[in-house]
């Protein structure tokens, strides 16, 4: 039966000790005193064997040469201590906890009222490691001479001290010796402070053996911080993370209200810039910021799509030019706004447009630009949540371009451009530094000054200013050589990304040749990409856009009150083409006299309209703000201004009403003719008439 390695004595090894006990440990099992169990020892004479210890020699007596009673006495002892161990004792392989030893739940061992600390792995720097290697060279070099003269622990450490002080012990031992220094002494280190150090050195080394880990104590760990109070950081994150942003000053003056109804004391100032100091920048910007400028602060995550192949994923955005440029219709300055679509894996741009605001209209000629290059459809169509690409036009599940051509549409969270950093950063060496390169940009790196200039010359009623406003047909041209299929970025900008290759080296090396076999044909881009609305036909007519379109047959095929997909051109507003909800082909409906308008009006010219009307509305809403401001009082300064229309009453007068008498209702008789007043100027010119200047009336007309 072996004895466990928790009730071993110190300084006798465990393999002696489970066959064998000393004299110490019989008269403990026969509740007997030492020199009892001497005596009785040497009167039964019980075999024993002499082992050298330190100090002299010391009898084991051999357990199985001992009598039952003595035997069983020991073994029932053992028994006992083994079972009444701590479950905390029986899960650490450590020897026995001694009365003025203590281990605190931190790891940190308590001896005689002094705490030895340990630092975590973890926490070691490079110097820690050094000096633990050192440590347990010194420490191993003491157990070896220990071990070769049989002499105590001290004996050796106070002729290892000599020796390294001396220089003549080994040189690891004297380098080991010097590497342990954590303060070097000025006056130089004597033989009692470096015993004194391999005294503590052997001591921790000692404990970290019995608990299975030799160098656990040799680096001395230190108090950890204890932190602010979390009262305090409580009220700090109450009164600092607020969308206002308000300084730690401010934060820290209101607080102490706060502080004053909890019945606490106010901490200092400086208490509330250690702590915002200290605390991560998750949770001290956490309520400051909002939107994409607190997902900012997370952990990047980076999208791969090194398994996807070209025209496998689209995106689509839409960037206001940072220019001003001529309007295609009136000429006068505007800002347009560009739309880019490109290929995720690849970089490339692989369709564009260019209009005169944000709309589907924009957003579905770039897409159809693209299926007209690559031949191909894209299995996701990714894009912002703007209205341009949210448009039922595009996006509605059931009649949207994108829904009729199998192509999945995934929107990026609101706020969070994050997400399409792939297209966001395209503008920054696209349309950007083209924008630079006319005299009328607006970007905001520009000079503001100078720009402030540039904007009020263009708004001169003279037009003075315009001579530098970039036409609409030189930004299609730039559009086309920067952002073309083979334009500069697509053949020239080579990406870290994609291995320095440029988005049409990538496109190649990346393309799946059944892609374009699935791809759109001529016929189907002609009539494809044109947009859909629903709508239920009344007696044959079909209103759409303020204009109404008949067939006839619409009356026989529907069913009552049946819902219909109407498709329309956006161009050429003559016709629509009618189709059931499950896209068969109806009918042709045709463009007649129940119209609303005069004459056609096509898609486009309706959302120019409503955009005109727009921007009247809002500028009619200024200068109504403005006349109330300056009031209805009109004050008179200097000269007259008034009109004279003020003083003249331009009321037409009210007819007068009579009664009707018969003579109303007789036949008139007829009289003679009188010439009319021209006709008495040429009878007066040749003489035989009356003068008319005498008839007023005649001269008057």
């Amino acid at each position: 039966m072996n004895a466990p390695a928790l009730i071993t004595h110190a300084g006798i090894p465990a393999a002696m000790t489970a066959a064998q006990a000393d004299i110490k440990t019989l008269a403990e099992a026969l509740d007997i005193s030492k020199q009892g169990c001497q005596k009785k020892a040497t009167k039964e004479v019980w075999p024993f064997d002499e082992v050298p210890f330190a100090g002299g020699k010391k009898r084991l007596y051999p357990l199985a040469t001992l009598p039952k009673q003595v035997r069983e006495a020991v073994l029932a002892q053992r028994l006992h201590q083994a079972m009444a161990v701590t479950p905390a004792q029986v899960s650490a392989p450590c020897p026995a906890v001694k009365k003025h030893e203590v281990i605190r739940a931190d790891g940190a061992m308590v001896k005689r009222g002094l705490v030895r600390r340990v630092k975590p792995e973890a926490s070691l720097n490079d110097l820690d490691r050094a000096r633990r290697d050192a440590g347990l060279v010194l420490c191993q070099a003491i157990d070896s001479a220990m071990a070769l003269s049989g002499c105590s622990a001290r004996h050796a450490m106070i002729e290892l001290a000599e020796r390294v002080l001396g220089g003549v012990a080994r040189p690891e031992l004297i380098v080991a010796a010097k590497t342990t220094y954590i303060k070097p002494r000025q006056a130089g280190q004597t033989q009692a402070s470096l015993l004194s150090r391999l005294q503590k050195m052997y001591a921790a080394y000692i404990q970290g053996r019995g608990e299975g880990e030799l160098g656990r104590y040799l680096i001395p760990g230190k108090t950890s911080a204890r932190g602010q109070s979390p009262i305090h950081i409580h009220a700090f994150l109450i009164f600092y993370c607020r969308p206002t942003r308000p300084p730690v000053s401010e934060a820290w003056r209101a607080a102490q209200g706060w502080f004053a109804a909890q019945s606490l004391p106010c901490p200092a100032l400086a208490t509330f810039y250690r702590i915002e100091k200290s605390l991560p920048v998750t949770l001290k910007y956490r309520g400051r910021m909002t939107g994409s400028e607190w997902r900012g602060l997370k952990a990047y995550v980076a999208r791969d799509v090194s398994m996807f192949y070209s025209n496998d994923i689209w995106v689509a955005d839409g960037h206001s030019f940072k220019a001003k440029v001529q309007h295609p219709i009136h000429g006068q300055p505007f800002t347009p706004e560009i739309t880019v679509v490109i290929d995720w894996v690849s970089r490339r741009i692989v369709g564009w447009s260019v209009d005169l605001a944000e709309s589907t209209i924009a957003v579905t000629a770039a897409l159809r630009h693209a299926e007209q290059q690559t031949r191909a459809r894209p299995l996701v169509f990714y894009s912002d949540n703007g209205s341009g690409e949210t448009g039922k036009l595009i996006d509605c599940p059931i009649h949207g371009t994108l829904a009729r051509q199998g192509i999945t549409h995934e929107t990026g969270i609101p706020g969070n451009p994050q997400a399409r950093g792939i297209i966001e950063r395209l503008w920054q060496v696209t349309t950007i530094p083209m924008a630079r390169t006319y005299p009328t940009c607006t970007w905001k790196g520009a000079d503001k000054e100078a720009t402030r200039k540039m904007l009020v010359g263009l708004n001169k009623k003279d037009g003075t200013g315009r001579a530098v406003l970039p036409t609409w047909k030189q930004l299609l041209d730039d559009c086309e050589r920067v952002l073309g299929w083979d334009g500069e970025y697509n053949t020239h900008h080579a990406h870290r990304a994609l291995d320095n290759r440029t988005p049409v080296q990538e496109y190649a090396l990346r393309l799946d040749p059944n892609s374009e076999a699935c791809g759109p044909t001529d016929d189907e881009l002609a009539v494809m990409w044109m947009p859909e609305v629903g709508r239920v036909p009344q007696r044959g007519l079909i209103s759409i856009f303020n204009n109404v379109y008949a067939n006839a047959m619409l009356i026989d095929a529907l069913a009552e009150g049946e819902r219909v997909r109407v498709r329309f051109d956006l161009h050429d507003a003559d016709k629509i083409w009618v189709l059931r909800m499950d896209g068969t082909f109806l009918c042709v409906a045709e463009w007649n006299a129940h119209k609303r308008a005069a004459f056609p009006v096509t898609y486009m010219d309706k959302k120019r309209q409503d955009r005109a009307d727009g921007k009247i509305g809002r500028a009619q809403r200024d200068i109504n703000e403005a006349n109330a401001e300056l009031g209805n009082v009109i004050e008179a300064q200097g000269e007259f201004t008034q009109d004279i229309t003020d003083f003249i009453d331009l009321t037409p007068p009210a007819p007068k009403v009579r009664e009707l008498t018969a003579a109303d209702f007789a036949t008139p008789t007829a009289e003679k003719p009188t010439l009319s007043s021209m006709d008495n100027v040429n009878l007066w010119l040749y003489c035989d008439g009356e003068d008319p200047r005498k008839n007023k009336e005649v001269a008057a007309g």
